[in-house]
C-alpha cells in the first residue's frame, strides 16, 4: 500500500509509520529505563490525563528521551533505504500484508488478565492505546479516577478540649523516610533546618504509608478509610476539613498539587473551606508532576492564616519533591547530581532528589518559625508526614506506585506541640511510640483527638468505620494486619502489587514475581534478605483474601 503510493499520501503514511515505530520502541525503552515495566494497558487506563502528563514529563527530561528515540528513529528512517537494494520477486507484496497483519494485532490483540508484562514492548504499546480508546468509548475511564463526593452528614460537634488547639498538617510529596534526619542525628545534611527549628519533635520513626499512591495516601489519611475500602466508602466519608467545620473550627487547604490530575479537584468540591488556594491559582502552566512553587504556598498560607478564626484546622500540601524534583540550583550540596536519568544514573538522581528535600526543607521551616512568632504560635501544633517514600532503583525503578518496599512506604512522621498544647498522656503515648510500627491509618483518628472530637457520641456511627486509632492514645494494635495496596477501587494501579504488614513483618509481591516475599524490616531495615515463606504463613490468606489472591497469578 505505502509501497504503491506516490506524493502526498506517501510522505504522511511513512510518518505516520515511522513516529509510531519510534516512539513504540524508544518510548517504551524510556519508560522501561525509570519504572522497570513497560507501557500496557493497564497503564495508560491509569494515566488518563495522557497528554499533558506525558508532554510535562518530555519536557523536563528531553536528553534522556532524545537519546531513547534517537536510535530506533534513525533504523525505522534507514530500513526503507536497505530495502530498495534488495530484490525480491512480490517483496512489497509481502511487505503489505506484514504491515496489514501487525496492525490488525496490535489493535484486536492484547494480553492476558495477571500478564501485562507478557509480550513484545511494541505489542504492549500498540495494545495500550487501542485499550485506551476502547475504554473512552464506552465510559470506563472514569471509573479510574475520584469523582464527585456525597459525603455522609455530621451532627455540629462540640469541642471537648478546655484550651482548643489550632491544628496545621503538613503533607509533603514522595519523601522516604531514610532521606530525612531523625532526630537524635547530630550530622544532618537532608534536612537540617527543621532539625533546628523543631529540635523537640515527638518522632513516629516507623511510620508507613499503606500504599505508594498520592490519590490513595491522602484519602487514607483525609477521611481515615482503609485502603482496601469500597469505591462507595471513599466517597461517603467525611474528610478532615468535614469535621472540623462541624465543630466550629476555621478550616484552610493550600495546595501545591495540580487538582487536575486524577480529577482530584472533582473529588474536593463542596469542602467547607474558610481559606483555601490550589497550584494553578498560583501558577497557570503549574506541572501535574512538581506543581507550584511550595515556597509560594506556604507564604499564601501564612498569609492566610492570619486572618482565620481561631480555632482552626489547616492543611499545606507540598508537591515540588516529586520526581523530576525542584531544587535550588544556588544552594544544592548534593553533587553531582541531574535532572535526566538512565542506566548508572542512580547517584545523579538521588543527589537530585535530596536537594528537593533540602530545599523544600529550608522553606518548611521557615513557615514554622514564621507561624510560631504570631500570636496563635503558641497554640498551634503541627503534624508532618509524606504521602509515600520513593525508589531510587531499589527494585530497578526511579519513582512510585509499583512497589511496597520501604523505600516506597517508609515515611517520616513527627509532631510538634507547645508544652501546654498536649497533656502529659498524650506526649507519654507520642513517646512510647517512637519505634512502634504504625500506618497512616491512624492520622485521621489522631487529627480528630488534636480538635477534641473524638469522644463525641454524635461520631458514633462514623468512628466505628474508622479501623484506625489516635497516637495520642496508643494508636493501632501492631500485631493486626493491615492491609496494603496502590490498586484501590478509588484509583486504578498500572502494575497490580499488594502485601500487608504485622508489626515489622511484611508480605509482598507484584505482577511481575513468582511468590510472595517475606520480609522483616526491623532485622533487615534494607530488606536484602528475605525470609522463608513460612515466616509470612499466617498473613498469606489474610492478604489474598483482600486482594483477591496474588498479583503475580
Amino acid at each position: 500500500m505505502i509501497a504503491h503510493t506516490r506524493g502526498a499520501p506517501r510522505v504522511l503514511a511513512v510518518g505516520v509509520v515511522v513516529g509510531f515505530a519510534s516512539l513504540a520502541w524508544g518510548g517504551q525503552g524510556y519508560l522501561f529505563g525509570r519504572f522497570h515495566s513497560y507501557l500496557n494497558e493497564r497503564a495508560v487506563l491509569v494515566g488518563t490525563s495522557m497528554l499533558p502528563s506525558v508532554g510535562q514529563q518530555i519536557l523536563a527530561d528531553a536528553g534522556t528521551f532524545s537519546l531513547a528515540v534517537a536510535p530506533p528513529l534513525l533504523l525505522v528512517c534507514l530500513w526503507p533505504l536497505a530495502l530498495q537494494r534488495i530484490s525480491i520477486s512480490n517483496l512489497r507484496k509481502h511487505i503489505d500484508l506484514a504491515v496489514i497483519s501487525l496492525l490488525a494485532a496490535f489493535t484486536l490483540g492484547g494480553t492476558a488478565t495477571g500478564s501485562e508484562q507478557a509480550a513484545t514492548p511494541d505489542v504492549l504499546y500498540f495494545s495500550a492505546l487501542t485499550g485506551l480508546a476502547r475504554a473512552r468509548w464506552d465510559g470506563r475511564v472514569s471509573r479510574l479516577q475520584p469523582e464527585a463526593r456525597s459525603p455522609l452528614p455530621i451532627a455540629s460537634l462540640t469541642r471537648s478540649l478546655a484550651m482548643p488547639r489550632n491544628v496545621l498538617l503538613i503533607v509533603t510529596e514522595s519523601v522516604r523516610a531514610s532521606d530525612v534526619c531523625k532526630k537524635r542525628d547530630r550530622d544532618c545534611k537532608t534536612t537540617p533546618f527543621t532539625q533546628r527549628v523543631v529540635p523537640n519533635r515527638l518522632e513516629l520513626e516507623q511510620m508507613r504509608s499503606l500504599d505508594s499512591t498520592t490519590a490513595i495516601s491522602i484519602a487514607v489519611i483525609w477521611s481515615g478509610v482503609p485502603v482496601e475500602a469500597t469505591r462507595a466508602a471513599y466517597h461517603q466519608m467525611p474528610l478532615v476539613w468535614e469535621y472540623a467545620h462541624a465543630a466550629g473550627f476555621g478550616t484552610g487547604y493550600w495546595t501545591a498539587q495540580n487538582l487536575l490530575f486524577g480529577n482530584h479537584g472533582t473529588w474536593l468540591l463542596g469542602l467547607p473551606l474558610d481559606k483555601t488556594v490550589s497550584a494553578t491559582e498560583i501558577d497557570s502552566k503549574a506541572s501535574y508532576e512538581v506543581g507550584a512553587p511550595d515556597g509560594a504556598i506556604m507564604d499564601r498560607a501564612l498569609q492566610d492564616l492570619d486572618s482565620l478564626p481561631e480555632p482552626f484546622v489547616g492543611v499545606v500540601h507540598l508537591s515540588n519533591t516529586h520526581f523530576p524534583y525542584e531544587i535550588d540550583a544556588t544552594d544544592a550540596p548534593f553533587q553531582p547530581q541531574r535532572v535526566a536519568f538512565g542506566r548508572g544514573d542512580q547517584e545523579q538522581v538521588h543527589n537530585r532528589y535530596k536537594d528537593a528535600i533540602y530545599a523544600q526543607d529550608k522553606r518548611v521551616a521557615r513557615f514554622i518559625e514564621a507561624v510560631r512568632a504570631r500570636p496563635y504560635g503558641e497554640k498551634t501544633v503541627f503534624v508532618f508526614t509524606s504521602d509515600h517514600g520513593e525508589q531510587m532503583r531499589e527494585r530497578g525503578a526511579v519513582g512510585h506506585t509499583s512497589t511496597m518496599l520501604d523505600a516506597e512506604i517508609h515515611v517520616p512522621f513527627w509532631i510538634d506541640a507547645p508544652t501546654t498544647t498536649l497533656s502529659d498522656a498524650e506526649r507519654s503515648s507520642l513517646q512510647s511510640l517512637e519505634r512502634v510500627p504504625v500506618t497512616q491509618i491512624d492520622i485521621l483518628p489522631t487529627l480528630l483527638d488534636l480538635m477534641g472530637v473524638l469522644d463525641s457520641d454524635k461520631l458514633l456511627e462514623l468512628r466505628a468505620k474508622l479501623p484506625g486509632k489516635s497516637l495520642l492514645r496508643g494508636g493501632s494494635d501492631p500485631s493486626v494486619p493491615k492491609f496494603m495496596t496502590n490498586c484501590s477501587e478509588i484509583v486504578a494501579c498500572a502494575f497490580r502489587n499488594w502485601g500487608a504488614m504485622k508489626g515489622s513483618k511484611k508480605i509482598w509481591a507484584m505482577e511481575g514475581d513468582a511468590r510472595w516475599s517475606c520480609l522483616d524490616v526491623a532485622s533487615d531495615p534494607l530488606e536484602e534478605h528475605p525470609l522463608p515463606l513460612s515466616e509470612c504463613d499466617d498473613l498469606i490468606p489474610f492478604v489474598e483474601r483482600l486482594g483477591k489472591g496474588a498479583p503475580f497469578r
